[in-house]
C-alpha cells in the first residue's frame, strides 16, 4: 500500500448547509444592489434552483454527470446585469453565498490525528463530490491543504463518484495502480462501486454504526486505518 485517498465532507469534514433559508438570498439580494443588479429574494432563489437543476440535466453524459456551480452564479450576474462579470465577481458572489448557507464545519475529531500519522509513510489524496468554488478554501480553512496532492473535485472534471474515472485521476497524479491505494468514504452508495471496479480496496467510516449492511469494511474511528493497513487487512 503506497496511498490513501480520502472522500471530503462526512468522512473528514463534518458539515451542515442550508440553501432553503431565505435569510441567504435576502443578503444576497441587498449585496447585488450596490453593483445595480436588482433581483428580489425569492426571484433570486428560483433563479439558483432552476439553473443547479437545468445544469444537472445538461451534463448527465452518462449516470454520474457534475456540474460546476460557479456557471451558475455566472449566469445569475449576467442576466441581471445584461454584461459579462469579471471572474472575481462571481467568485465573490458564490462564496459569500457558501458562507451564508453553512451552519456547521469543523473537522472530524479523529481526522487530523490520522492525517499526522499517515502523512510520513504513505501519498494522501483527495477524491470527492465537490464544488471546487466552496471546497477548494473550505481545505484550507481547515488545514487540510498541507496533507494532500492531488485534490479531485468532481466539479472540475465533470464527472462525479461512484463513476471509476474520477479515482483514475487521482492515481495517474500519484502514478500508482489501484491496488496500492485505500479509498476512505462514507457513503454505501457513493465510495464502493467506483474503486472496486477498478481494484483499489475501500473502508468506509461509519461513527454511527448504522452501515450495517454494507458490503465492505468499516471502521468507527479513521485512527484504526493505520494498523489495518499495517497488517494488510482491508
Amino acid at each position: 500500500m503506497q496511498a490513501v485517498l480520502f472522500d471530503l465532507y462526512g468522512t473528514l469534514v463534518d458539515i451542515w448547509t442550508d440553501e432553503s433559508n431565505m435569510f441567504t438570498y435576502n443578503v444576497l439580494s441587498k449585496f447585488l444592489s450596490y453593483f445595480e443588479i436588482y433581483y428580489k429574494p425569492e426571484v433570486l432563489a428560483t433563479k439558483y434552483q432552476e439553473k443547479t437543476e437545468e445544469k444537472m440535466l445538461a451534463y448527465q453524459e452518462g449516470p454520474f454527470g457534475e456540474i460546476d456551480v460557479y456557471q451558475v452564479f455566472e449566469e445569475i450576474l449576467v442576466e441581471g446585469w445584461r454584461k459579462q462579470p469579471e471572474r472575481s465577481m462571481v467568485v465573490w458572489l458564490a462564496r459569500l453565498f457558501r458562507s451564508l448557507t453553512r451552519r456547521r464545519f469543523r473537522l472530524f475529531e479523529d481526522a487530523q490525528p490520522v492525517l499526522d500519522e499517515l502523512q510520513h509513510d504513505y501519498q494522501l489524496g483527495i477524491v470527492s463530490d465537490a464544488q471546487w468554488i466552496f471546497s477548494e478554501p473550505e481545505i484550507r480553512m481547515l488545514g487540510l491543504d498541507k496533507y494532500f496532492d492531488p485534490i479531485v473535485l468532481s466539479s472540475r472534471y465533470f464527472i462525479r463518484k461512484p463513476d471509476p474515472q474520477i479515482y483514475a485521476h487521482a492515481l495517474r497524479a500519484m502514478r500508482i495502480e489501484p491496488s496500492q491505494a485505500l479509498y476512505v468514504g462514507n457513503d454505501p452508495e457513493a465510495d464502493v462501486a467506483g474503486p472496486r471496479a477498478i481494484g483499489m480496496p475501500v473502508i468506509l467510516i461509519d461513527r454511527e454504526n448504522c452501515l450495517r449492511q454494507a458490503d465492505v469494511r468499516r471502521v468507527r474511528d479513521l485512527r484504526e486505518i493505520p494498523n489495518i493497513i499495517r497488517t494488510n487487512s482491508c
